[in-house]
């Protein structure tokens, strides 16, 4: 993940994203912190490493969501927070911190020249040159240079993209303060460098590969739809891609169609496209801060789509990094608290278990994993035809038959809970148990009483479900008596902070 690359190749990954993920996450959820407390947190280095962070973050995210207010405490300084409230704020601004990408100067160059070097005739603007012949003069057509949307060779584009490169050397140094000359550009632009790069915008759909080093541009997808039908679809994207357990690739494609439509239909985007002044959806318990592990997110799935096992870091509770080497078999979302896992093989301990997906770091394909190994714990021989995400299905089933939320133990016991609920309200309460419940028995007993039964792996994961039922939920203290004495002490103490109790 991430980690530091050769300068000089293609860079798709996320570089260092590690260093503020953890920031994002205890600022957004949490909030309220001075640079004291998260370094004493271990979540920066240092107090000049906070600032290092906190810049890289502000470059990205809009400064009235990374508010800063002074503490009322008595010799609290500056404590930092991120706008937190869904009527306010309603857009996801964590996603745009994945526009921190592992690029280098000459990519910068490389993509600026790629772009003036494919730019439609019709749309060009100043004050940037394209390209221009040996006397500086800008072609007529552009198809006396290479054409814009014919097949092209690397060594047509290489020529290109050097012309335009050394026509707007003046411009690039003026207004991007990036210095260039024609010794520079035969270096950048070599085939090598660039057939990698091409193949890389090749592989995501940018180009159409005809032939051996033959490629042409895309075609435009857009072209037949006017400016209401593209509406249309970019409210749809942005509606799914904040419902989505992974937002990236939908909030790409719906800031690529607001670019698009504001290039092409300028009048009638500009207020459309203004989503703090004109919020179109507002997401309730919408956990938006997930987008911050969308790459671990990514990682996992690929893993389990190719039956890949991978190697990554985990964050125990304690703060430290333990290593794992796992077969990843499915992703478990947790949509009651927003939290998400998956459901592995641990090799080094032979179990199955659920890792957090916010606690894994530094994710890489485990090569030490022998075929033969990999698939260890299935009882019947691993063949070509053999169906393997039929097999995690049923694996998964058998593990979680008992499961009331993602806790896995050996043993299970049998909860039961007493609700009392009032005559008028009984039927909207018993259709509420009925909808929550994950599994179990429900009983009526008349006179607004309800048994409810289940058999789960954990106790302790049906605490909050009881809670939010308050005094109509009673646990049995004679079936479950460490259960019912647990929730005892949390209403007591709930009671203490409340001040009703001294």
């Amino acid at each position: 993940m991430a980690r530091t690359k050769n300068t000089h190749a293609f860079q798709s990954d996320i570089k260092h994203y590690d260093k503020i993920r953890d920031i994002l996450r205890y600022l957004y959820m949490y909030g309220s912190s001075s640079k004291e407390e998260l370094v004493e947190k271990k979540l920066s280095k240092s107090i000049s490493s906070f600032y290092d962070t906190k810049q890289r973050i502000e470059n990205y995210i809009d400064g009235e969501y990374l508010q800063e207010h002074k503490s009322k405490e008595k010799g609290s300084g500056k404590k930092y927070r991120f706008m937190y409230d869904p009527f306010i704020c309603p857009v996801n601004y964590l996603a745009d911190t994945y526009q921190n990408c592992s690029y280098v100067i000459d990519d910068f160059i490389f993509y600026f020249c790629l772009m003036q070097t494919f730019t439609d005739p019709d749309f060009r603007q100043k004050p940037y040159e394209y390209a221009s012949n040996e006397y500086g003069e800008e072609y007529d057509e552009i198809d006396d240079c290479m054409d814009y949307m014919h097949e092209f060779t690397i060594n047509d584009l290489i020529t290109t993209i050097q012309i335009v490169f050394d026509t707007n050397q003046d411009l690039l140094e003026k207004l991007n303060g990036i210095p260039g000359n024609t010794e520079h550009s035969e270096l950048l632009f070599t085939l090598p460098k660039v057939r990698a790069r091409i193949q890389e915008l090749s592989d995501i759909g940018i180009f159409v590969n005809t032939s051996k080093d033959t490629y042409r541009l895309s075609d435009d997808i857009f072209a037949d739809l006017d400016a209401d039908e593209l509406k249309d679809v970019q409210l749809m994207t942005q509606f799914f891609y904040n419902c989505s357990f992974l937002t990236i690739p939908g909030y790409y494609l719906s800031s690529t169609i607001c670019e698009y439509m504001q290039s092409n239909f300028i009048e009638e985007t500009d207020s459309f496209f203004n989503k703090q002044e004109n919020p179109v959806f507002f997401y309730k318990n919408h956990r938006l801060q997930n987008v911050i592990d969308d790459d671990i997110t990514w990682t996992v799935l690929d893993a389990i789509h190719n039956t890949n096992a991978i190697q990554y870091k985990y964050r125990t509770k304690g703060g430290s990094l333990k290593d794992c080497t796992v077969l990843p078999m499915k992703l478990v979302i947790d949509y009651q608290y927003g939290r998400q896992y998956f459901f592995c093989y641990d090799y080094e301990h032979k179990v199955f278990n659920m890792q957090r997906l916010s606690s894994v770091s530094e994710v890489t394909i485990a090569k030490k994993i022998k075929v033969s190994q990999k698939y260890e714990f299935f009882e019947e021989k691993i063949t070509k035809k053999t169906d393997l995400h039929h097999l995690y299905n049923q694996v998964y089933s058998q593990h979680f038959e008992y499961v009331w939320n993602i806790a896995m133990n050996e043993t299970t016991s049998t909860v039961l809970i007493h609700f009392v609920f009032p005559e008028e309200d009984y039927q909207k309460q018993l259709n509420r148990l009925k909808s929550t419940r994950h599994h179990g028995t429900l009983t009526e007993l008349g006179n607004g009483r309800v048994d409810f039964s289940v058999t789960v792996q954990s106790e302790l994961e049906l605490v909050p479900w009881i809670r939010g039922y308050g005094v109509y939920a009673i646990v049995d203290h004679v079936t479950n008596p460490a259960l019912a004495e647990r929730i005892k002490n949390d209403w007591k103490e709930a009671m203490k902070q409340y001040g009703i109790i001294q």
